[in-house]
Parts: structure tokens; sequence; C-alpha cells
């Protein structure tokens, strides 16, 4: 007759307890000797859906106060880790490793453990969640708190980018809208027209076109989006406070919030000056925003030629080749050298507002500015970097998920 098979005393959580020091030093020998740390027979599972790293951090630390394992002495201090706690317990005889990536808590305990052994390890620490409610809690309230949120500086800049850059490459290569029909059909369409006809087809002057609408567009956008976190980041407590006088510092006129910065907001070494030539240009700029974000159609301001007709009979007041014409029209109306200037006189501008902070701040402004995803932690009313710029996951071969359980929850 067979016996039971032992239960393994991890179930027990309650008797989890810390490694002490000769634990420690001979669970470094094992390592080195590279024994696997589960020992014969241990099992291992990562669990991503049941608890979270968040409960398992306050859990353990109110329970056995900083992590001890060795991965905590490896780490950089900074969030750029792929293991970020650990902690070595010990069940009974029996090893038991808790460590944690950003959301995943994986355990490797020196025991066999059934798919059922699982289930009820992971449903009894979260039922002895109860039992040191007010030191987890207690550990929950001594953290910070960040929400994340996106940076529409940062994305709108990008695209910004992106579109000069198309933008001087084409004017860089000669002067996009000349059009020499004659020559076109000589050299049987190379450049995007049917052979003998001259007819246009669309072609690369597309990319163009709307390369100067979406600058033109998203400029304004780019610099009320920098100032605004600027105000964001910097912004002084009695302002901030006061919703009311916050709100409608974010509101005003841009040349306006522009002039308050240096008052309301901590960090200048000295006031913008409002009436410089980088000023007066960026004014420029946004005076003319208001007909291009709000999309205001005005014809008779806006345009290009004036052509008559008899009936269907079209009848143009100037001659010239058709096609060329109505390149130099489309020149008139996107203005891709007037895109780019007013780009280039925008990002001076707000180099000249960075360029106004104390020496110190500046390098701390732009590497916010220059986050996709920031922080903001609102008790403290503070804005920060709190990731890398990129994104570390682990996923080790052979290792078994919580939802690749066979149990019924």
């Amino acid at each position: 007759m067979t016996s039971p098979q032992r239960r393994p005393h991890c179930l027990d959580v309650p008797s989890w307890r810390k490694f002490t020091r000769e634990e420690h030093l001979e669970y470094i020998a094992k390592l080195q000797a590279r024994t696997p740390s589960t020992g014969p027979g241990g099992g291992a599972l990562v669990v991503r859906h049941r608890l979270s790293t968040l409960d398992m951090y306050c859990y353990l630390r109110a329970r056995f106060g900083t992590p001890n394992g060795i991965q905590n002495f490896l780490r950089r201090d900074d969030s750029d880790n792929l293991v970020h706690w650990d902690f070595n317990l010990r069940a009974g005889d029996a090893d038991l490793y808790v460590m944690a990536t950003s959301r995943e808590v994986q355990f490797m305990i020196a025991e066999p453990m059934s798919d059922e052994d699982w289930k009820t390890l992971i449903l009894a620490i979260k039922a002895d969640f109860a039992r040191v409610g007010p030191e987890k809690k207690a550990e929950l309230d001594r953290l910070e708190k960040w929400t994340l949120f996106p940076n529409k500086y940062v994305a709108i800049a990008g695209l910004c980018a992106d579109h000069h850059g198309t933008i001087t490459d084409v004017l860089a290569a000669g002067d996009p809208f000349a059009f020499d029909g004659r020559a076109a059909v000589a050299a049987h369409s190379s450049d995007g027209t049917e052979p003998g006809t001259g007819r246009v087809i669309p072609s690369a002057d597309a990319a163009l076109y709307g390369a100067c609408l979406q600058l033109a567009l998203l400029t304004p956008i780019m610099a009320e989006a920098f100032i605004n976190m600027v105000i964001l980041v910097l912004c002084r407590p009695e302002v901030r406070s006061d919703k009311r006088r916050y709100d409608a510092f974010v509101r005003e006129q841009i040349d306006l919030k522009i002039a308050d910065l240096s008052y309301k907001c901590q960090g200048f070494a000295h006031p913008i000056d409002m009436k410089s030539d980088v000023a007066k240009a960026f004014k420029r700029v946004m005076d003319k925003r208001n007909n291009s974000i709000h999309g205001n159609i005005d014809p008779a301001r806006e345009g290009i030629e004036t052509v008559y007709f008899d009936g269907k009979r079209p009848l143009y007041p100037e001659g010239g080749d058709h096609i060329g014409k109505f390149k130099a029209s489309l020149a008139k109306h996107y203005k891709p050298q007037d895109a780019v200037a007013d780009y280039e006189a925008t990002h001076m501008m707000l180099l000249e507002i960075a360029g106004a902070l104390e020496p110190n701040l500046q390098d701390q402004l732009w590497m916010i500015l220059g986050d996709s995803y920031p922080g903001f932690d609102e008790r403290r009313q503070k804005v920060g970097k709190l990731f890398p710029d990129h994104y570390v996951g682990g996923y080790l071969q052979g290792l078994r998920y919580d939802d690749d359980l066979h149990v019924e929850w």
C-alpha cells in the first residue's frame, strides 16, 4: 500500500520565515556549485494574473522587512532592472525563493508541486493578506504613488521633426514645384506623367504637400504642449494649489503665458524677453494658428488662382505651361519654405525658454520633456521620469505560468 504524498511545507504560508545568515551562505554555495535552487523534484511557477507585484511586495515587506535575495544586492539603484526585488525564505525544511519582474511574481520551491498545490499556495497567500492587513496597508501607504501619462509634447515634436526632415530633403534637391511639360513628355514620363500627354499622375508630390500642411498645423500645438509641460513641471506650489489661478495661467494667451513663466514657475534665472527678435518671430507664427487650427476657410484671402468659365469652358487670364502653373499654385498654397521657417522660429523660442532656467534645472527639464510617458505624483504635485526609454521583459523557456495550470479557479 502506497503512502499518501506529503503535503508541501510551503502551503503553510503563515509559517514562512526569512533565511538565517547560515542558510544564506549555504544557498550561495548551492548557486556557486550550480545546484538547481528548487532542489530535487522542486517546482517553479510564474504568476502574472492571480497575484500582483504590488500586493506581494507589500505583504512580504510587512512580514519580513527589506528584500534579502541575492538579486537585491546585484540590482542597479534605478527602475531599469529585470528583477526588481527578491526574497529568500524557508518553509519547513524547504527553500522558498520569491522574485518579481515588473508585472510577474516568480516562485521557486524546493518541493514537488502539483497544479492543485500551486492553486492552493496562491489562494493561501491571498488569504494571509488579511492576517497582516494593517502592516501590509502601512507598507502600501509608505510607497510613492505615480500616475503615468502621455507626453503630448514629445509625440508632436517627433512628428514635426519628421515632417521638417521630409520638406528640407525635398527642397535641398531643387525646386519641387518646377515643371517643364515638353521636357517631361520628351523623356517619356520619367517624372510621373503619362507619355505623350503630360497628364499629372499622383506622385511623391503628395508626401511633400502633406508634410507642409501637417507641419504648419502641428507647430503651434507643439509650442503649446512644450509650455504646458514646463508649467506642469515647474509651477510654484502657491499657484498650483489654487485651481482657479492655475487654470487661468494655463489658459492665458501664449505671449502672456510665456511672459508669466518666470513669475509663476520656479527655477527661472531671468524673465523671457518678449521683445527679442526670437520672440517676435514666434509671435508671428502663433498669430497664424487660429485660421489653421480651427480649419477656417476664406476663399478670397486664400485663393491661389482666378479662372473664368463660359458654361463648361475654363478661361485663364494667364498663359503658360498648364501643369507648371498648377504646380506653382500649389507652391503658393503649401509654402514649404514658410512651414520650415515657422517651425525653426518656434524651435528657437522653445530653446529661449529653456535657456532662461537656472543651469542645474535645464538638464532635468529636458530629461522629462524627452520622456514619452513621465509620471505625476499627485500627493507631492511632482513630475518625474520613472523609466528608461525601453521596455525589458524576461521569458525563460520551460517556465510555467499560472494561466497554464490545469485547475478550476
